[in-house]
């Protein structure tokens, strides 16, 4: 069985699109299950959710990552699938999913990860998101939380994900590679999700660049448990059809300037 497992609080905007693209998935719906995980959310949320999902289950663990672990817990399924409550997903995504880590042999699988509502910051965070896969020839896979799936011995066997918020789906993705697990980034495996969440820049640069550092220097883990509400830029304005073009470009630039070939 599969287990989709999906962190929600105060979604109710965009949580039945979530679930009604995975009630649609082209596998029986008696070889999944669909777990949504509150955080105590004070909209109509748990009300959405348990119309379509299989069980709607309360938080206990703090963080997003704790979210996660708490899902895997409550999960039935020897395959974990991670999404999120504002993700859309095409109609064989499981099917491919499930393939990919029973016939395929693979511990791991993950995909590409697209906006459907398209920001300035996003279409930076789109481009950049393309270096990830120059990793991979080296067994690193950023498992980004909206779209992954893991077997779950494995997700066992590395610990599952840490009580934090800020990096945790980087922080699951060094245990994995540390692990050695056998991961696979299949194009099929491709999902929507939202921007909303990226208004500005610099507030977003600012938060990654904070959460690094207390990952890697400070080793404060509570520094990595709540989002803060980073600074926006006054003039943010929606994208354009040229801006994904050019935030490649320049991320390229600033790219070929690090390792000399630029």
């Amino acid at each position: 069985m599969i287990s989709v497992i999906i962190p929600a609080l105060n979604e109710e905007a965009t949580i039945l699109d979530c679930l009604e693209s995975l009630a649609a998935q082209s596998i029986s719906q008696k070889t999944y299950e669909i777990i949504v995980v509150d955080g105590g959310s004070s909209d109509r949320t748990c009300e959405y959710a348990a119309a379509v999902a299989d069980r709607v289950i309360f938080q206990n663990r703090p963080g997003i990552g704790g979210a996660r672990g708490d899902g895997a817990e409550a999960a039935n399924g020897d395959i974990l699938v991670f999404t999120d409550a504002d993700t859309r997903h095409p109609h064989a995504w499981l099917e491919t999913i499930q393939e990919v880590l029973t016939a395929g042999g693979y511990d791991v699988c993950t995909g590409p990860v697209r906006f459907y509502n398209w920001t300035l910051c996003s279409c930076i965070v789109q481009g950049w998101r393309q270096y990830y896969l120059l990793l991979h020839p080296f067994g690193f896979y950023w498992l980004i939380g909206s779209n992954f799936a893991v077997k779950k011995d494995v997700y066992i066997r590395v610990s599952g994900h840490r009580d934090i918020s800020i990096l945790e789906d980087y922080d699951f993705s060094l245990r994995i590679f540390n692990a050695h697990a056998r991961c696979i980034y299949d194009r099929r495996v491709a999902v929507l999700t939202s921007a909303r969440r990226m208004k500005g820049i610099l507030g977003y640069a600012e938060l990654y660049l904070a959460g690094y550092y207390h990952y890697h220097i400070t080793g404060r883990a509570k520094d990595l448990l709540n989002y803060p509400h980073p600074r926006t830029i006054a003039l943010q304005r929606p994208a354009l059809s040229g801006d994904l073009k050019l935030a490649r470009e320049k991320i390229s630039n600033a790219w070929g300037k690090i390792t000399g070939y630029g």
